[in-house]
């Protein structure tokens, strides 16, 4: 993500209760985002995340979001505005 001129990335994502995540940008600033309504009615990659156990299976992608092992992933852009 762009800000200014600034390329914002997340460095590191921790998977709290629910379908929280808490996350750490390049920037340095923390953010912690509810995920619950996305899921709610999930497009059919982000379907099998409902399932606790696959959403804790997530990690920093290469190019500074996060991804699951299902495929599905979200850019940083996207959670930094969540």
């Amino acid at each position: 993500m762009v800000l200014g001129a600034e390329l914002i990335e997340v460095e590191s994502v921790v998977v709290e209760k629910d379908f929280f995540l808490t996350l750490i940008f390049s920037n340095g600033q923390t953010k912690i985002v509810d995920l619950s309504a996305l899921l709610k009615n999930p497009p059919p990659v982000f379907s099998t995340l409902r399932d606790q156990n696959e959403f804790k299976k997530v990690s920093v992608n290469p190019v500074g979001g996060v991804q699951w092992e299902c495929g599905a992933d979200l850019s940083a852009e996207y959670l930094f505005a969540a």
